[in-house]
């Protein structure tokens, strides 16, 4: 190619990319009519402005000119999220090609995108650490009560939010939990370790979560679970009780969210209760397979009960056999045996493969139940209303992806589904599991009575509240309504994102988002992965951050980050790229395990630099996902 065609083909390429900037200042021009924010604050409507021009810029394939703009040493317009003219223009400059007069758009520059966007993280997430940008938040639970030290050392590490999941436990748990908080930093406070700032508290709503409905109950053996390593061994003792005064034995939720359980003594063959010592190994078969399982008398609370420690995990039937070992054969005063007394009826597991047919019903008092005589295994779901909405062929996926089923019939009282997924093996469909309805236009309000209910509590206790299952703007406005009855128009809110509705209609949600004096948005990515598919969570998940960085509007990565290290104590080289992809948001959570710890220590280390360190990023722009609402009939 010669210096002629040279210059022919840079010209070219500045006219092409001079008809996309017109193009894009039309577009945002024409779609500024649709949305007139309420607080009339210059900066908000910068981001708004610069949002309209990214979704414009984004409706044309830019790869190839951003392949060509970058063989010429130009910029490939791949980092230009939060300041999209002003990107442009630079690039336009070197082919001669001056801005327009882009009316009433505001231009933001990269150094005050980088400053609000820093600006609005700081408001509601507090002051970030020293040599590092990004927040981290760690889900916290009943059993981290009263637990200080822990507390503490996850302040020490590097802990910025706790977070706190309000469809588990009550006030009563939470209440105690922030206590346990704000007494771990007096610690530190004490200790001269003070981290300089409080730590925050968001309280994520449980909203309208669609679940499988109660089982049918029957009398089985009990399982109890101990918890296990990577490697299969037992990490503690579960701690229980013998019981000669109780009826059933059965699984118990223990102050504090412990679980527990009691075994039913029904008969003394020897010995008694109350003449146990402690350390004292009393022997059992398992129900299921017949090995020998061996339990500790940890503490004798009285003559008919007495606290004791499972070693493995092991299942126990009425009638079962308990006899002490006896390591002295003279010492005959501890010779004792028990029988188990009756077992509590628990709900059944229904079992289904691929091929099975599934009926939902409409009924949500219809208990679940197997197949028998002909007749298919069934279910219910906690909010049956959203079955009219479900039409035949469309997926429904349940325990949170595990199972997929299609409808293949709908009746008036119930919906048969195929089951799809997994092939090639049994499932089990227990009653609480989380069910989707990817491909259903699902209407029901995010924000739920109980919800309404506990934001009192929220305003009072925590600094920032979390609404569960957004899908439309609406769902952002409607709890601003309510925090404001309560008088708490500024409370922090974070939105998330968590549907395939809600990712179509994010770009609304980001503008009403706008309005809010503290907003954020969370990119839930477990249930998002149910909606959209696992293969498609990258894409969508770039995507995301990319909207939010041109609404220049904080964002929580969340769901499964270092999820091996915090349950096992060893990382994976997936997990660590995928923490590091942590950088380009304003706060990673982690989920709650037994190294916890390491984990807030791991991330901080992986996100600490004294500048932000953006991941290499050459993006280019091919198709974007959709979103509703924003130049239709602009």
């Amino acid at each position: 190619m010669n210096v002629d065609q040279k210059a022919e083909e840079f010209e070219i390429l500045g006219k092409q990319l001079n008809d996309i900037y017109i193009s894009t200042i039309d577009y945002a021009q024409k779609a500024q009519s649709k949305f007139r924010l309420n607080i009339n604050e210059n900066q908000n409507k910068c981001s708004l402005d610069n949002l309209l021009c990214y979704l414009a810029l984004r409706e044309h394939d830019l790869s190839d000119i951003q392949l060509r703009l970058a063989e010429q040493g130009l910029s490939s317009l791949g980092m230009l999220e939060g300041h999209v003219l002003v990107s442009v223009e630079k690039v336009l400059k070197h082919f001669g090609i001056s801005p327009l007069d882009s009316g009433s758009l505001c231009r933001i520059n990269s150094q005050s995108s980088s400053f609000l966007l820093a600006k609005r993280s700081e408001l509601l997430f507090g002051s970030p650490r020293k040599g590092r940008r990004t927040h981290i938040m760690v889900t916290l639970d009943s059993t981290d009560i009263f637990q200080y030290g822990l507390i503490e050392q996850l302040l020490d590490n590097g802990l910025d939010i706790a977070r706190i999941n309000c469809a588990h436990n009550s006030k009563r748990e939470w209440k105690l939990l922030i206590e346990s908080i704000r007494t771990a930093e007096e610690r530190l406070i004490q200790h001269g370790k003070a981290i300089g700032h409080k730590c925050m508290i968001l309280m994520d709503l449980g909203g309208p979560k669609i679940r499988t409905g109660p089982m049918e109950l029957k009398v089985r053996p009990l399982k109890i679970s101990v918890p296990i390593d990577i490697h299969g061994s037992p990490l503690c003792l579960v701690e229980g009780f013998l019981d000669s005064e109780v009826n059933q034995t059965e699984l118990v939720n223990q102050g504090g969210g412990k679980s527990s359980f009691v075994i039913a003594i029904s008969k003394i063959l020897y010995g008694g209760l109350g003449s146990l010592s402690i350390g004292q190994k009393i022997n059992f078969r398992d129900a299921r397979d017949e090995r020998i399982c061996t339990i500790t008398v940890l503490e004798r609370i009285g003559p008919t009960r007495v606290r004791i420690g499972l070693e493995q995990t092991a299942y126990i039937k009425e009638d079962m056999e308990l006899v002490c070992q006896i390591n002295d054969v003279d010492n005959h005063s501890s010779k004792c045996s028990f029988t188990v007394g009756s077992i509590k009826p628990q709900p059944i597991e229904i079992k289904v493969q691929a091929g099975n047919i599934l009926r939902l019903y409409r009924d949500n008092t219809k208990l679940g139940h197997s197949g028998s005589d002909g007749k298919p295994a069934g279910i219910s779901c906690t909010h049956p209303d959203v079955l009219c909405q479900v039409m035949i062929g469309h997926r429904v996926f349940i325990d949170d992806g595990k199972i997929e089923a299609i409808v293949r019939s709908s009746h008036e009282e119930y919906l048969d589904l195929e089951i799809i997924s997994p092939k090639g093996m049994t499932s089990e469909i227990k009653s609480n599991k989380g069910m989707n309805f990817p491909d259903s236009n699902i209407r029901i309000p995010a924000v739920t009575p109980e919800d309404i209910l506990n934001l009192e509590f929220v305003v009072k206790n925590a600094d920032l509240v979390g609404i569960s299952f957004v899908n439309r703007p609406e769902d952002i406005y409607n709890l601003h309504k309510e925090l404001s009855k309560l008088n708490h128009a500024d409370f922090g809110i974070v939105a998330k994102i968590e549907t395939a509705e809600a990712i179509h209609n994010l770009a609304k949600i980001l503008i009403a988002g706008l309005e809010l004096p503290k907003f954020a948005v969370s990119i839930a990515r477990g249930d998002l992965a149910v909606e959209i598919g696992f293969g498609n969570l990258a894409f969508v998940q770039e995507d995301i951050l990319c909207l939010c960085e041109a609404t220049h509007i904080p964002v929580i990565l969340a769901t499964q980050i270092l999820e091996s290290l915090t349950e096992s104590g060893l990382w994976t080289r997936p997990e660590i790229t995928d923490a590091v992809m942590g950088q380009r948001a304003e706060c990673v959570m982690l989920n709650n395990g037994i190294h916890i710890v390491e984990a807030v220590k791991t991330l901080a280390g992986l996100l600490s630099t004294e500048e932000r360190h953006q991941i290499k990023k050459h993006q280019l722009f091919r198709e974007f996902t959709r979103q509703n609402g924003i130049f239709e009939d602009a």
